[in-house]
């Protein structure tokens, strides 16, 4: 079962009773009935109880787009505290991931926890103005 389902797996002009849209989605039928009493709207006139693709879709996007923290230049994403922090002394290790892309790591500031950032490799010059940044073999960037 996927961690996060995809909107993109719920046709919008479908309507999907609650056992169907758990299938679509790869979920439980629980997980479903949680999201109905966190606000999905479902039709309830008569049984089975259907959803509108479009409402499914909407309220799964709305959900994925509530769990996204907009990080400032200067802070990395701490999987501790679950919230944007700057790292421990701006310090932070810069780990290639492919040819464009590239994961800074660092200290949290709040708890001592682990803050990570993916970047493109190319803002590298604009990252060292504003952290100290080394290698991951420890040679400086």
């Amino acid at each position: 079962m996927p961690k996060v389902p995809n909107p993109r797996m719920v046709r919008a002009a479908r309507s999907y009773t609650i056992p169907e849209a758990a299938e679509a989605l790869g979920v439980s039928v629980g997980t479903v009935r949680g999201w109905a009493r966190q606000g999905l709207r479902l039709l309830d006139r008569q049984r089975p109880f259907l959803i509108l693709g479009s409402d499914l879709r909407s309220f799964l996007e709305m959900r994925r787009a509530k769990g996204k923290a907009a990080l400032a230049p200067d802070e990395l994403y701490c999987l501790s505290c679950k919230a944007p922090r700057r790292p421990l002394g701006m310090m932070v290790d810069w780990h290639t991931q492919t040819a464009k892309t590239a994961r800074m790591a660092g200290l949290c500031e709040a708890c001592g926890g682990t803050c990570n950032r993916m970047i493109n490799a190319a803002a590298l010059p604009r990252i060292k103005t504003i952290f100290d940044v080394a290698t991951k073999d420890g040679s400086e960037a």
